[in-house]
């Protein structure tokens, strides 16, 4: 999955910029506001889970690509030596070309820690002109550079999977080791998308919960499939206790909504983790 987030950047020259722009403006700013934007700043930054100063980037090379979907693609790169993650956990990527290469963005990792190879799913959004587009342009055996792992989501016990889109990609990881504990059967998954056609790893989705998959398309009508989108009426329809853990990922107005909706069903909001 691909978000928008804080650009990493030098916090001291933002310091300096906004101290010298607030002091023409106000002759009583003083050292404690500038601390205080500072600590502001910071708070920013760790709401991304990074830490900037302990941040490690490892340059590395694409193995192999593949289509998902008609704008969903596979990566398998190179797993640099040294370099540990756990499941649910996602690092920053970006192009190590002159145009890309201080630009990076979010990717959560679907590979088992145990895997020799690194893997991403990616959508591709190529009216930007961006990062995924020069993504999905690119051979085998060119360079990326990807920073250490951070924590996105953390698997907290038995519940419901509730994703939109791309949002599918922090939890396919869970789900593969979950069932290799033979731990996943209890668990639900509510998984929304526009067609048929964009909806990732179908078959093995299907495999993997049986009578516990609920799928809903909101721009296609199909007999196989739930019309709509995923609102306060339709997750009653398909939950039938709020007493349990919620892992809920998509765009930030779809967690937002699918948050206030199990909140109002009883949900507490300690069990209803959302993305980084």
């Amino acid at each position: 999955m691909i978000k928008k987030v804080t650009k990493f950047c030098n916090l001291n020259s933002i310091f300096t910029s906004n101290l010298t722009a607030n002091a023409k403006k106000n002759q009583f700013y003083n050292i404690q506001t500038a601390q205080y934007q500072l600590i502001t700043i910071y708070k920013i930054v760790s709401l991304k889970n990074i830490k900037i100063n302990s941040i490690v980037k490892y340059p590395i090379k694409i193995l192999d690509k593949s289509w998902l979907t008609h704008n969903v693609m596979l990566l398998v790169l190179e797993k640099p030596e040294g370099f540990t993650h756990n499941i649910g956990q996602a690092i920053e990527l970006t192009m190590d070309t002159p145009k890309f290469r201080s630009q990076f963005a979010p990717f959560t990792l679907v590979c088992s820690p145990e895997e020799e190879q690194l893997k991403l799913i990616v959508k591709i959004y190529p009216q930007h002109h961006g990062l995924t587009e020069a993504l999905s342009q690119a051979k085998p055996t060119d360079s990326l550079i990807i920073t250490s792992a951070w924590d996105s989501y953390v698997y907290k016990g038995k519940g419901t999977f509730i994703a939109a889109g791309s949002g599918i990609t922090p939890f396919i990881p869970m789900f593969r080791d979950l069932n290799n504990k033979k731990r996943l059967g209890k668990h639900r998954l509510i998984y929304a998308n526009r067609r048929v056609n964009d909806i990732i790893l179908q078959a093995e989705l299907h495999d993997l919960f049986k009578q516990n998959f609920y799928n809903i398309l909101s721009d296609e009508k199909n007999s196989d499939y739930d019309y709509g989108t995923i609102d306060y009426i339709y997750l009653l329809s398909k939950i039938d206790k709020f007493d349990q853990h919620f892992y809920v990922c998509g765009q930030d107005a779809f967690m937002d909504n699918v948050k206030k909706d199990l909140i109002r069903g009883g949900a507490k909001e300690a069990n209803i983790q959302t993305g980084y």
